[in-house]
């Protein structure tokens, strides 16, 4: 979970590097491994790390020979196969977002298309003189952002644009009746009145801080289900499911899962167990109170098939109480979806005992 800002002075309009020390600090807790800043005539970003590949040569921005720069937060999945595609010449890291980078300079915009992880990135095209911003396709990774006649700015989160005095913390009274009424808000306006949202898997492209292109990714078939029988239907899930898995797994560091004991959760532990040599680490939230459901019997039976390292934490009501005006103060974006805070309990235990890994990385 990287954190990602920038902004773009518009019309000779000078950049301020004290608004990207305000963005970099309002993001420095998603990024404990360092952050980065570029700087280039009124285009300004700053991006703060938090290390899964390339420990070592992957610090950002990432720059490309042509003078491009490129800021990310998330991961590529695919990247060794792009890379081969690429070729391996003119790399200068082992990251996985310098891919990103090379793609675009080689096949445009349409080769973000060919990406596949969890991700959202800024690149500074140098050659066309624009900016361009990318969002993966199930909006896994979030990218805000404001623009006035004065500027246009982004960042990994709202409260970031609102800590660096960009925009207003008015709530819009529409988005307000909204949330009440389906738990959360739809659209590219959020709560937050003057504050956008990049929709999922849409790339937009700036050009003197002005947005003059939009694309919009189809990441779901129109065509539905192929004619296959049962047999060969479940041989190609199979296939695909071990691969995504495999996949997800790259990383520089351990990393673990989340297990509830339902069958999505189980299946990915089955399949993890397949792909793994050691046995999976998987951390489970149990309940305390007889008044919900608790799903630990189940968690069990399923890590004790898969010979997983179960690791189970304990979320009581003084917990609930405990971590409401926390998780109420970090969601910039409202969705009123209380299993959030029994995943926090379930983060804060794992980091607890498990430090430096990618856990529950968004299967």
């Amino acid at each position: 979970m990287c954190g990602i800002a920038g902004y773009i002075a518009k019309d000779k309009q000078t950049l301020d590097p004290e608004i990207l020390d305000r963005l970099r600090d309002a993001l420095g807790h998603r990024g404990p491994d360092g952050d980065g800043r570029y700087i280039k005539g009124p285009v300004g970003f700053i991006q703060t790390r938090l290390a899964i590949i390339d420990l070592n040569t992957g610090d950002q921005p990432l720059y490309h020979e042509n003078g491009s720069v490129l800021i990310a937060n998330g991961e590529i999945y695919n990247y060794l196969e792009l890379r081969k595609d690429l070729g391996d010449e003119g790399f200068k890291t082992h990251s996985d977002s310098e891919t990103a980078l090379r793609k675009f300079v080689r096949d445009g915009i349409g080769g973000f298309d060919q990406l596949r992880g969890m991700y959202a990135f800024a690149i500074h095209d140098v050659v066309d003189n624009q900016v361009v911003l990318c969002r993966d396709p199930f909006g896994i990774k979030q990218v805000y952002y404001v623009e006035t006649p004065e500027y246009f700015a982004f960042a990994s989160e709202a409260q970031a644009l609102v800590a660096a005095g960009l925009v207003g913390r008015e709530v819009r009274e529409d988005a307000r009746s909204e949330l009440l009424q389906v738990q959360f808000t739809t659209g590219s306006d959020m709560i937050l009145d003057g504050i956008k949202r990049l929709q999922p898997g849409e790339t937009i492209v700036l050009k003197n801080g002005r947005i003059v292109e939009r694309r919009r990714r189809q990441v779901l078939s129109d065509t539905g289900a192929t004619g296959n029988n049962l047999e060969s239907a479940l041989y190609e899930w199979d296939r695909v499911f071990e691969e995504s898995v495999r996949l997800h797994q790259r990383s520089d560091v351990d990393y673990a899962m989340f297990l509830s004991g339902g069958v999505d959760s189980a299946s990915l532990l089955g399949m993890m167990h397949r792909l793994n040599e050691r046995p999976v680490t998987a951390y489970t939230a149990a309940f305390e109170a007889s008044s919900v459901h608790d799903e630990r019997e189940l968690a069990r039976e399923v890590a004790k098939a898969c010979n997983a390292n179960h690791i189970e934490v304990m979320f009581s009501e003084n917990d609930f109480w405990a971590l409401l005006p926390e998780v109420a103060a970090r969601m910039d974006d409202p969705a009123a979806d209380y299993a959030i805070l029994a995943d926090l309990q379930a983060c804060q235990g794992s980091r607890a005992r498990f430090q430096g890994c990618a856990v529950g990385r968004g299967w």
